[in-house]
């Protein structure tokens, strides 16, 4: 039995129990708890929060609430120095030697620690917090891909059904896994080319290649670049900025289109996409980026297929939590990327433009890029053609994007070469079986 429960208790803090030795007359604990609680309320200022973690999160400014456990901790650190006796007092009474004060500090972090492990096996156990019950639209028309997360399955001819009113969608990929208008087509890699770059938008999620804006522009007869389609499903600026780098040199580019939409920020800081799906069926991560202290790109995290891919799921909780209700998107790296892209472009010799889907008043955030402004001057009912039962552009809204797209970009493409001979040459389409 511990010594502590032996002895007798003693309820006077000025009277030594029997057998205490001068031990209980030393200030320390007294003072390393004050000291603790001053350098957690020193270190809990907004100004070195904020060096950490962002205060401005999801459900408000968090720096009242900073604010008030720093002075809470200042508090506590003047109590405990005021009341320095009876903190002593009962700390010896409580750990009369170093071996049970030991004993306990190692009891409390073994307990810590086992109940950490109790709750990985039961939520393992139970699924938690994943839980497959679909199969996203890109799940079925993908294989893993080490570099990208996941790439299109070349020369497939796949039809998906689409929103509410259950619409049957088909969909051709050609040799590069660029979606075309049948199978058997792909386009003339000679000829001067547009590559739209970016997620389910210029994909066409949900809508027929012809009725896609960037299928609408591909069949303009006025249009004077060859239109290839490098959308893929949920891809973030980070893994369109890798297929850019991986086929551009496989066409005669003049010309990129970059579509941006605001829910790339978040998607570009997410390793594992469950996180934000937790119900959807992946075939693997996607890579993600950071930033270096200099402001310069590194790719910290390669894509992994998820067969060979296990964590933490305590630790997979903490993310949807921090998700959820953790700092707003830091634009930085999605800055960086979207300039990373703008400087390849433009160092291969070709024009780069971006087209902000829902007019983001701060976006490019003072880089300089050419931004198309989709939204801008739409009307009023362009936020309602979506896709019965899902937040994508249904045939309407592709058909105005096509249309302010090819006017805008006459300015751009004007001087890329001579666009009698573009209008025919980049609008050939040849069999990839010749």
């Amino acid at each position: 039995m511990p010594l502590f429960l032996k002895r007798e208790f003693n309820l006077d803090p000025k009277r030594p129990a029997q057998g205490e030795t001068g031990r209980d007359a030393r200030g320390w604990p007294a003072i390393f708890l004050a000291f603790v609680f001053f350098g957690v309320a020193l270190l809990a200022s907004p100004h070195f929060v904020e060096r950490i973690v962002p205060l401005d999160r999801r459900h408000g400014d968090m720096r009242p609430v900073v604010y008030g456990f720093q002075t809470a901790m200042g508090a506590l650190a003047l109590a405990v120095i005021i009341r320095r006796k009876r903190v002593n007092y009962w700390f010896h009474r409580m750990f009369p030697t170093s071996k049970e004060f030991l004993i306990a500090a190692v009891m409390v972090i073994v307990s810590i620690g086992l109940s950490l492990v109790t709750a990985e096996g039961i939520a393992r156990a139970f699924h938690l917090p994943f839980r497959p019950q679909y199969t996203p639209s890109e799940t079925a028309l993908a294989r893993f891909d080490p570099e990208l997360g996941w790439s299109y399955i070349p020369n497939q001819s796949v039809t998906q059904e689409f929103g509410t009113d259950h619409r049957m969608v088909s969909m051709y990929f050609d040799d590069l896994g660029c979606r075309v208008r049948k199978a058997g087509d792909r386009a003339n890699r000679s000829a001067p080319s547009a590559l739209f770059v970016g997620g389910s938008y210029p994909f066409g999620h949900g809508v027929q290649y012809e009725e896609s804006f960037v299928g609408r522009l591909a069949l303009m007869p006025d249009f004077p670049l060859s239109v290839v389609n490098l959308g893929v499903q949920a891809y973030g600026t980070d893994q369109s900025l890798l297929l850019l780098k991986r086929q551009f040199k496989k066409f005669n580019t003049k010309l990129v289109v970059y579509t941006f939409t605001s829910g790339e920020i978040i998607r570009n800081e997410i390793y594992d996409r469950r996180i934000q799906q937790p119900h959807g069926v992946f075939v693997g991560t996607k890579p993600t980026f950071a930033l270096r202290p200099d402001g310069s790109l590194y790719l910290a995290k390669p894509a992994v297929d998820f067969k060979n891919f296990s964590y933490s799921h305590l630790w997979a909780m903490f993310q949807m939590f921090e998700l959820r209700y953790g700092p707003k998107p830091d634009v930085r790296l999605t800055r960086a990327l979207i300039k990373e892209m703008r400087d390849f472009v433009e160092s291969q010799g070709a024009k780069f433009v971006v087209l902000d889907w829902y007019d983001d008043k701060d976006f490019p955030w003072g880089l300089d890029v050419h931004v198309i402004r989709i939204t801008a001057s739409a009307p009023p009912e362009f936020d309602d053609w979506t896709i019965p039962g899902e937040a994508h552009p249904d045939s309407r809204a592709h058909l105005y994007v096509a249309d302010l797209v090819a006017k805008e970009l006459k300015g751009v493409v004007k001087d890329v070469g001579n666009p009698g001979a573009l209008a025919s040459e980049g609008k050939t389409m040849e069999s990839a079986t010749r």
